[in-house]
């Protein structure tokens, strides 16, 4: 769903700048992704404009000249960014109606998860193996 940028009072020119790449900087994002997720090229590239606010505009500092190639530094900035902080995060799915969990007490550990609570009794393992 694309909206159109509403007009409002621009004195820095922060909106038309907005307007005229809001396209070109997540296509930008979407070709870097390994699969394409259009939600997150969205959010990126509202990451990259906030991050031009802040650095630029908000400080009085508008951008001179053809501002793309200080879009697309930007955005494979917060595409580099992305990855980096999702390669610290693993998500791994536990089956916890398996036999290994019955009858066994389950607590919240981190990130929402369950973990097994240590009862300080050793279970049997069948096969020898530990």
């Amino acid at each position: 769903m694309r909206h159109t940028v509403p007009l409002a009072v621009d004195n820095d020119g922060f909106t038309q700048l907005y307007a005229a790449y809001l396209l070109k900087v997540e296509g930008y994002i979407a070709a870097r992704l390994p699969r394409r997720d259009s939600q997150l090229a969205e959010d990126l590239a509202a990451e990259v404009f906030t991050s031009l606010w802040r650095t630029r505009y908000a400080q009085g500092r508008p951008v001179e000249g053809a501002p793309w190639g200080l879009l697309a530094t930007i955005a494979r900035r917060r595409v580099a960014d992305h990855f980096r902080l999702a390669r610290n995060v693993r998500e791994t799915a536990v089956d916890t109606a398996d036999w290994s969990f019955a009858n066994r007490a389950m607590a919240p550990a981190a990130a929402g998860t369950v973990a097994p609570v240590s009862s300080g009794f050793r279970t049997a393992h069948i096969g020898g193996a530990l």
